[in-house]
């Protein structure tokens, strides 16, 4: 239960208790677990209607014995029992009448229970209070999704008013400036509180033009205007639009678009450099694995929230974060990285949070803006977070939370609207336990956690991989090489990829550079890859076996890669019977078990 909720829901349950007024009475409320959350009673109360319950308490029947919030909570619906209750410290005989609690989703978030002694009991009075009662927590419910369901539609409008490349100012219906983006600051060169708060026409020094379009409730498409600001004369082209209210009878102010060539220019020159790249499409692979990774990394594009890449060195963690910005309502903004582990400890907050100049030896005489400023309106990806020392942790947490940045040297409040995706090779919840990484700042940035695997695990897509880059450096170094002997693909299956994509992909590099043949073979590899004594059999295989023995050990190899070690899909798959590929892995010494991967 939210804990937000059960503040809330205090003041009225308290109302509750005062209007019933019986000392033996004993209010009760749950969490959708059926564990005790609140509980009201009168220190005067008899000992024999004292439940014998504390916060925290489950009161499921299974564990309390028979009790109406139980069944009430279990059956969707209102419950009223007369009986002994075992959860008193004394048997007696009591009423105990309990309703569910229902969210604005029309889910069980809990329920709501009244104990008390059934004798002398006003019943319809105590039914109709507890009803009342579940109406208002219900209403505080609704009010706060409905507020949750604003605020995310809102910031995901701020969001997307960042990732354009049109200052915006919105104002009320006194013509009150109440929000701009980070464009408008831009164009104008003010910073926000220069703007915020004014009245549209003063700032824009154009006497009542906006406010007479306000008070005829005009539109106006791409008209240019020349604002004469103390800084210079800006021209723009301008767009305005009518905030209307309910069934659009009243105008509650003015939204206006400036369109200004320069910051066009501008904007699409810092867009090249900070761009992603990759989409899911890029993301290679046919395993289970992967492609549940790819599945989450979908959900996560069409959420707001922060998201925490997990995986070793070499999986292709920055790929999926730009995968995410780029099928995110923020992939017209900018895509900016950043290694947390490469940067110098002193550098840390003037390279993420910017530095004002003459903020130190070496600076900038104009200053200098930050990771985060450069990543305004679209995504920030911090790689390596991990090795973030602490006390630039703490920083990053205070802007996560508070999502404004005050420069070094600096201190004017800078407002950002930034998505953080961050990322890490380590076991991060590790270094949480032993205290060398802030727990605050780790729950802020795993809401969303996608695991991609490592390439040992993923043995289907292993060859899949290897086809790609051998195509790519063939072309790349001119060499006419044109496949992969079967050797080296078990090779490469067998092979534990500590280094994981980017180590395959060198192996490959290289094995195209130094072959001889057109088809890569095991000695092209590096050495590591076999023994000698391995290399020896593998020889003496090659010289016993015929050409159409090495092509059916190949089909055999491709058939249990495919299949994932299966033997029966194998079979079916090359054409033969399971009994033949059991004799025909034993001839040929292939070991199927090297050919699954690990489910997790």
């Amino acid at each position: 239960m939210n804990e937000k909720f059960i503040e809330i829901s205090h003041p009225i349950i308290k109302n509750m208790f005062q209007i019933i007024y019986n000392i033996d009475t004993t209010i009760v409320m749950v969490d959708e677990n059926c564990k005790v959350v609140q509980t009201w009673t009168n220190v005067s109360s008899k000992q024999e209607y004292i439940l014998d319950i504390e916060e925290g308490d489950d009161l499921s029947e299974s564990i309390a014995g028979a009790n109406a919030i139980g069944q009430a909570l279990l059956k969707k619906e209102y419950v009223e029992l007369n009986q002994n209750v075992n959860i008193l410290n004394k048997s007696s005989k009591m009423y105990n009448i309990a309703l569910p609690i229902f969210n604005a989703y029309n889910e069980v978030v809990g329920a709501l229970g009244v104990f008390g002694p059934g004798e002398y009991a006003n019943l319809d009075f105590i039914r109709g209070t507890l009803k009342m009662t579940i109406i208002a927590l219900e209403g505080q419910l609704k009010s706060m999704a409905y507020k949750a369901d604003y605020d995310k539609v809102y910031n995901q409008l701020l969001g997307t008013m960042e990732t354009i490349p049109l200052g915006t100012m919105v104002t009320d219906n006194s013509m009150t400036i109440i929000h701009v983006n980070d464009a408008t600051l831009k164009i104008f060169g003010d910073e926000i509180d220069d703007i915020v708060g004014k009245d549209l026409d003063e700032y824009l020094h154009t006497g009542d033009f906006f406010q007479n379009m306000l008070n005829e409730g005009k539109t106006m498409l791409d008209e240019e205007m020349t604002f004469y600001m103390p800084q210079g004369s800006i021209t723009c082209e301008v767009i305005v639009s009518l905030v209307k209210g309910e069934q659009n009878k009243n105008i509650q102010g003015l939204v206006i678009k400036f369109k200004n060539v320069q910051y066009m220019h501008t904007f699409k020159k810092s867009k090249d450099v900070n761009r992603a790249h990759f989409n899911f499409e890029d993301v290679i692979g046919q395993s289970s694995q992967i492609k549940e990774a790819i599945r989450l990394g979908k959900i996560a594009a069409r959420s707001t929230s922060n998201v925490l890449l997990l995986g070793e060195s070499g999986t292709g963690k920055e790929l999926f974060a730009q995968a995410i910005h780029n099928h995110s309502a923020r992939r017209e903004g900018p895509f900016v990285a950043v290694n947390c582990g490469a940067l110098p400890s002193g550098l840390i907050e003037s390279e993420l949070f910017g530095y004002e100049g003459g903020a130190f030896t070496g600076a900038k005489k104009e200053g200098q803006a930050g990771k985060f400023e450069q990543a305004n309106g679209g995504t920030l990806f911090l790689d390596e977070i991990a090795d973030m020392p602490l006390q630039e942790q703490i920083t990053l947490l205070r802007v996560l939370q508070n999502k404004e940045v005050v420069r070094v040297g600096g201190n004017r409040i800078i407002k950002i609207n930034v998505r953080v995706i961050a990322a890490t090779n380590v076991d991060i919840e590790k270094k949480v336990l032993e205290n060398k990484f802030r727990k605050d700042l780790f729950y802020r940035l795993n809401v969303f956690s996608i695991t991609i695997p490592p390439l040992r695990e993923r043995a289907i897509d292993i060859l899949l991989l290897a086809e790609i880059f051998l195509k790519r450096y063939s072309v790349i170094l001119n060499k006419d090489v044109i496949g992969i002997s079967s050797e080296v693909k078990e090779a490469l299956v067998e092979h534990q990829w500590p280094g994981n994509i980017r180590e395959l992909e060198n192996v490959i590099e290289r094995a195209v550079n130094i072959t001889r043949s057109n088809i890569l073979s095991i000695e092209d590899l590096p050495s590591n890859f076999y023994s000698q004594s391995s290399t020896a059999t593998i020889n003496k295989i090659n010289r016993e076996l015929t050409l159409i023995e090495q092509n059916e050990k190949s089909t055999i190899i491709e058939g249990l890669i495919k299949c994932n070690g299966n033997i029966s899909k194998t079979a079916d798959l090359i054409g033969i019977g399971r009994r033949s590929l059991y004799r025909r892995l034993e001839y040929y010494g292939i070991n199927s078990q090297k050919y699954k991967t690990k489910s997790k």
